[in-house]
């Protein structure tokens, strides 16, 4: 399967795995078929990043036109809000099933049918008439986007599984490039005049190619399906762990997003066109450290990348709130944006590993706990600014980072993680 496994879940190097520290890793529910040679696992892992592309330029550019669609609607706050809860409550709930599906169907096929239908959706909300189309149309493109994103993770994980290497973080730095790339071409696309529905036609056009492109790559070279059948079950407490981390770690990802602009103009005494690149900063940060993780997370082992993440991520959280300034904040987010680059795609790969013989359960329910932190931070954050003042509230981004600094080595390296 690769250098240092065996099919048996033995260790091809015999006595010198256990200095080594090479994983047994069971793949009896396999039959990998190795006469097409590295292409055969050089493609798709081509093709699933493709799909990972395609899902962030569709968010980048969303993200850029909620604010003409908001004008064009003419959208209160709160109504806005209720449309944006509505992308939130559809992520959710097909995030809760598509593990489940994939493990029936296999996932190539689910991440294919998902990535087609993102794409499809994607220019969808513009062509509707008021709020309520509108809430209806975000909700579908929400379930899509979390069906896409629980497929697309838990094939990466197959993928990842027989290359025998890390390529989780690379997955999700091709995600933030295409965030960047999709924020970016649909800001200028407004800006030369064109609709939302221009610009989210665009992006889905090219989400729709990149799908398409991937389409005869996905598949992984196993003969027959093999897997396990599999039933509705509780989380085992390997999965409740791995799903905590997750929680936490996208609880302060959230946090950042929502509130360090807010924090920059209140506290730092920042403009609001500057503070907008605070969170640029550390989204840019989160992109290269992505690009350069897999070989880092290779060398040093899941646990300790994520201990010394998250450490990296405390000090930056620290030094915007100790030192108030535009510019020290600035350095803060992105120190920040480093050390948390690669949590989560760690913690999804080992999510994927949770759940034997079928990654694609793990990664949904890590990333369920994930997408709840995220979604849970701006209003728990709010009430703590509230009560405390901004700044106390942000303190407890950092506590999330150190509980995950701790609790990493212990989650992340059990042997239960290794039984896929």
């Amino acid at each position: 399967v690769a250098p240092g496994f065996r099919l048996d879940g033995g260790s091809a190097s015999g006595a010198n795995a256990g200095r080594t520290g090479v994983p047994k890793i069971d793949f009896s529910y396999l039959a990998v078929d190795h006469s097409q040679g590295l292409l055969a696992l050089l493609r798709p892992r081509l093709a699933v990043t493709a799909l990972f592309l395609a899902n962030g330029s569709g968010i980048g550019m969303w993200a850029a036109t909620i604010a003409p669609i908001k004008l064009e609607h003419g959208l209160t706050d709160f109504q806005l809000s209720v449309v944006l809860l509505a992308f939130a409550v559809g992520a959710i709930l097909t995030m809760t099933i598509t593990g489940h599906i994939q493990a029936r169907f296999g996932s190539a096929r689910v991440a294919l049918i998902t990535g087609l239908a993102y794409a499809v959706i994607l220019p969808v909300p513009t062509l509707m008439p008021n709020l309520w189309t509108l809430a209806g149309a975000i909700l579908v493109f929400g379930a899509c986007n979390g069906a896409m994103d629980v497929s697309m993770n838990g094939h990466g994980a197959v993928v990842e599984r027989l290359r025998g290497r890390p390529i989780m973080s690379s997955l999700h730095a091709a995600f933030s490039l295409g965030c960047q790339l999709g924020s970016d071409v649909g800001s200028a696309i407004l800006a030369a005049g064109f609709g939302p529905m221009a610009t989210m036609g665009a992006v889905g056009a090219f989400a729709l190619v990149l799908v398409l492109a991937a389409a005869t790559s996905l598949r992984v070279p196993v003969i027959g399906h093999g897997e396990p059948a599999v039933g509705f079950a509780l989380p085992s407490r390997a999965v409740l762990l791995v799903g905590s981390l997750a929680f936490l770690c996208m609880f302060a990802e959230g946090a950042v997003a929502d509130w360090s602009g807010v924090y920059l103009v209140s506290s730092a005494g920042a403009s609001t066109a500057t503070a907008a690149w605070g969170y640029s900063g550390f989204a840019l940060a989160m992109t290269i450290g992505r690009m350069t993780g897999d070989r880092i997370v290779h060398r040093l082992g899941t646990g300790r990348v994520v201990t010394l993440g998250a450490a990296l991520g405390v000090v930056g959280l620290a030094i915007t709130l100790v030192l108030p300034r535009v510019e020290v904040a600035m350095v803060g987010y992105a120190l920040a944006g480093i050390g948390i680059a690669n949590i989560i795609p760690v913690v999804f790969s080992a999510g994927g590993r949770a759940v034997r013989g079928h990654p694609g359960i793990g990664v949904a329910m890590a990333a369920t706990c994930g997408y709840a932190g995220f979604l849970l931070s701006p209003p728990i954050i709010g009430v703590f600014a509230s009560a405390f003042g901004l700044r106390v509230g942000l303190i407890s981004l950092a506590v999330a980072m150190l509980i995950i600094a701790v609790a990493a080595p212990r989650v992340l390296d059990r042997p239960s993680l290794d039984t896929l």
